[in-house]
């Protein structure tokens, strides 16, 4: 059955009112969940610009914004796993006053650190990574379910399949450089009429630090231009960390 959600890119969008799983044994976490930490009063700012394209208006609407998330609490769920939930702030400049916009959560279910947005629970990371390490990021719900993206309806997970291109990598983002970063494309596959990208960056004792996304659908099947001059729906979407703490 399809489910029709809100996008869960609110905090963006605010300001415009089958893949093969390798089998990986338990493991302990120390240390490997240190790229992606999860503790009461940790908070990390990003700097976000998006396009929206949107084919009944016949529009394209672009903004930039900055998000902040800050961990400000945990409970027990089902089967005593430690949740963390993660308030979720927009604003415009820098000089604006924050917004909350969502409250997510995140918690380590046995090898997996996962990730829920909108009702949706992502499987983020399995731990030990590895270089071509491959899973099911979307394995606890239906890939086919469809979000509104500025009132337009798209499969956006169709065809996800995590794998990990990068280990130990060094990463810059502005003035910044991470070392010790884990690269993870969680969706690359294209053709005439679709373009589905996604790609996480997480650095050791950071956590994420970089993450872009490409879902566009066009009828205009001319492959000698690019997909992006020819978008009729979809959204492009960038998000680079600026600060944490």
């Amino acid at each position: 059955m399809k489910h029709y959600l809100l996008i869960f890119f609110s905090a963006i969008l605010v300001g415009f009112s089958s893949c093969s799983e390798e089998s990986i044994a338990p493991t302990s976490l120390e240390g490997e969940k240190d790229f992606y930490p999860l503790e009461v009063g940790r908070t990390w700012i990003y700097q976000t610009d998006s396009v929206v394209f949107n084919k009944q208006l016949n529009s394209i609407d672009t903004l930039r914004g900055f998000v902040k998330e800050e961990i400000v609490s945990e409970f027990l769920t089902a089967g005593d796993n430690t949740t963390y939930a993660i308030e979720r702030s927009f604003r415009r400049s820098l000089t604006d006053q924050w917004n909350i916009t969502d409250t997510y959560s995140s918690s380590f279910i046995d090898n997996k650190a996962t990730r829920s947005e909108e009702n949706l629970r992502f499987v983020k990371m399995v731990f030990p990574t590895s270089l071509g390490q491959k899973w099911d990021g979307n394995q606890f719900f239906d890939e086919s379910v469809i979000v509104n993206v500025g009132g337009e309806f798209i499969e956006v997970y169709k065809n996800w399949a995590s794998e990990v291109v990068g280990v130990d990598s060094t990463v810059v983002l502005g003035n910044s450089q991470y070392e010790n970063c884990t690269i993870i494309v969680l969706a690359d596959n294209e053709n005439f009429f679709e373009k589905r990208y996604a790609k996480e960056i997480y650095a050791k004792g950071v956590g994420l630090i970089s993450k872009e996304m490409s879902i566009i659908c066009t009828q205009d099947g001319d492959g000698n231009i690019d997909i992006i001059d020819r978008a009729e729906e979809g959204f492009v979407l960038s998000q680079s960390l600026i600060e944490y703490f």
